[in-house]
């Protein structure tokens, strides 16, 4: 059975890079912290090379500074072009209400991932799963969102529109609703507006 070769962390490795410029004897040192001399004189290459990027672990990227800050930036901006690409794409549901908007993350999960189209569209994560995992029909999902945009206008006007001018505004942002509808979700839910005292 072949045995497993040693796994040093990076602040052993920057350790011992470290106490070998300080002792200047290489050989005591790798005989004090048990080390091969190739081992040591490779981490010593790589420090003088890459500096704190050096040792990055399995699977990362071993940069030096410089090269970091341009990956970090060539980073970004793909990032950014992905939120283009999906915000471009979903562009003509942003204005017809939250279940459009849904109705297109479900469409696209396999193109993108769920956490970076919500945050992309201003929702939470769980906000769409608890959508999604909604065993109900699309009738009533959009009854569900559109009695949640009515609480939302009702409150972020202090209560004090009525049915008219609650669907006027929700008509402004795309949903398709007469105020009788809303009057009718407005007492379903309880909402009741206060009557200003001249």
């Amino acid at each position: 059975m072949k045995k497993k070769p040693m796994v040093y962390s990076f602040d052993f490795k920057v350790e011992a890079v470290k106490l070998s410029y300080e002792r200047g004897n290489i050989a005591e040192v790798e005989k004090e912290l048990n080390i091969t001399s190739s081992l040591l004189t490779r981490w010593r290459q790589d420090y003088q090379k890459y500096g704190t990027g050096s040792f990055p672990g399995t699977g990362t990227l071993r940069l030096s500074p410089d090269d970091k800050k341009k990956y970090e930036l060539k980073k970004k901006i793909k990032d950014l072009d992905l939120k283009f690409e999906i915000f471009k794409k979903a562009g003509d549901c942003m204005y017809q209400g939250k279940f459009e908007i849904f109705q297109f993350i479900r469409n696209h999960e396999k193109n993108y991932s769920i956490r970076k189209m919500c945050k992309v569209l201003n929702f939470s994560t769980r906000t769409y799963s608890n959508w999604k995992n909604q065993s109900l029909s699309e009738a009533q999902q959009k009854r569900i969102l559109i009695k949640e945009e009515i609480t939302k206008v009702f409150f972020n006007f202090q209560q004090r529109y009525g049915a008219q001018r609650i669907a006027k505004i929700l008509q402004k942002n795309g949903y398709k609703i007469s105020s009788s509808t809303t009057k009718r979700y407005m007492c379903e839910l309880g909402l009741y507006c206060k009557i200003s005292k001249n």
